[in-house]
């Protein structure tokens, strides 16, 4: 492929990354497959789940779409008959969906290794995803592994013709081996290992770039919304701004409803660091209550509260590397390169659902304001590029530790 996009599109899935702190909860696939049905539009590919098996002596998941692309991965505790049983449940569910397809099997989703048979499936459904693309239009895409210890995930990328605007677009499965995750250090467009190489093939380190993110409900933002209202986010120091105004132009055009914040998503604090360390304090603190304990009502209150914090805030500081993060922040986002786009549901659909799912009408709504913005963007092109390249700063060697290359 010798192709470069103009303008970017990014949208990946933090497996297993359902919770984070301070009540935080998502599905961390919108972006995923938000790109996938992006890439269907022009390369037609038929993704409902036909085959699905838990093998019990082999400790695996495989997954198999109608047009023959396959996810397996393993499970580090493995899995029982019943288990087994269950995971066959997804069959004739879409795998454009991986969140959605496990709740309905297991009914919630937990990351930090409390539910690895349900991350594992969802890894398993959004690999099948992946291949699905590889397999049938295998001379259009590139694909490579993540190169981070600990993950089994893949990047897709290619570049495509939208209303005669080329794009670069790139899928990023972040898995951990296992079921156990989520280790996102690839998310966004983070220019790492082959993920690194496989950005500038496409173009996408000097390109103007729209990240898609989740949906996600947060108690400080979503408490008094009365409708599910789209997110616009770029910090005004450090992120594209000309693409958050594209963002925005499209929502305002389409008549959506959006909220937009130039304020969050900062670089170079220690907040992140901050966050894991207070997180360390509070299991030190519960390991100590119960060191002191004795009687078992006791024991047993303090054993199932530290289970919620680590299953319901651990992700949270967990996902990516504290240096890391200090420079492209908790989307993965270089800096000038690019803005994001997230959905945020109300308090009264949390209580209801417990945990946020993407559906046809959510995808449908972020391809309009996506499209929509990519007309706006292409026409202040310069622009974007001038803020990109003033405010652009990632040096892969600072990185290095980070992955196996």
């Amino acid at each position: 492929m010798n192709k470069k996009g103009l303008i970017g599109i990014c949208g990946h899935i933090g497996v297993g990354h359902s919770h984070s702190h301070s009540g935080f909860v998502q599905d961390d696939a919108a972006g995923l497959t938000v790109a996938a049905a992006i890439l269907k539009r022009k390369f037609p590919v038929e993704t409902l789940i036909v085959a699905a098996e838990g093998d019990i002596y082999n400790s695996s998941i495989i997954v198999k779409t109608k047009d023959g692309g396959v996810g397996q991965v393993w499970v580090k505790k493995g899995l029982t008959p019943w288990e087994a049983d269950m995971i066959k449940n997804v069959i004739g569910m879409d795998a454009l969906y991986p969140q959605l397809t496990v709740l309905r099997t297991f009914g919630r989703i937990y990351g930090q290794g409390a539910m690895e048979i349900a991350v594992s499936l969802q890894a398993a459904i959004a690999l099948a995803l992946i291949d699905t693309f590889v397999v049938n239009y295998p001379k259009d895409f590139l694909l490579v592994d993540e190169d981070l210890p600990l993950t089994i995930g893949k990047i897709l990328g290619t570049v495509i013709d939208i209303e005669g605007i080329p794009v670069a677009i790139m899928l990023t499965v972040n898995a951990s081996l296992g079921g156990i995750g989520p280790i996102e250090d690839l998310e966004g467009n983070v220019m790492l290992g082959r993920k690194g190489k496989l950005i500038k093939t496409l173009g996408l380190d000097k390109t103007p770039t729209i990240i898609i993110e989740s949906k996600n409900y947060q108690p400080v933002s979503c408490d008094s919304l009365e409708n599910n209202t789209f997110l616009i986010r770029a910090n005004r120091d450090y992120d594209n701004l000309v693409v958050a105004g594209a963002l925005i132009q499209a929502a305002d055009e389409l008549g959506m409803e959006y909220k937009c914040d130039f304020d969050t998503l900062n670089r170079g604090l220690d907040d992140f660091s901050k966050s894991r360390v207070r997180l360390a304090e509070k299991i030190i603190e519960y390991g100590e209550s119960f060191k002191r304990a004795e009687v078992s009502h006791r024991k047993v209150k303090l054993i199932s509260e530290l289970i919620s914090i680590l299953r319901e805030e651990a992700g949270g500081v967990t996902f990516m590397t504290d240096s890391l993060q200090k420079s492209v922040g908790s989307a993965g986002m270089m800096k000038g390169t690019s803005a994001v786009l997230s959905l945020l549901v109300t308090r009264d659909y949390i209580e209801q659902f417990k945990i946020p799912f993407i559906t046809d009408s959510d995808v449908e709504a972020y391809t309009r304001i996506i499209y929509t913005a990519l007309e706006k963007l292409y026409d202040k092109l310069d622009l974007a590029r001038a803020e990109l390249q003033a405010k652009f700063d990632f040096k892969e060697e600072d990185y290095k530790g980070i992955y196996k290359g």
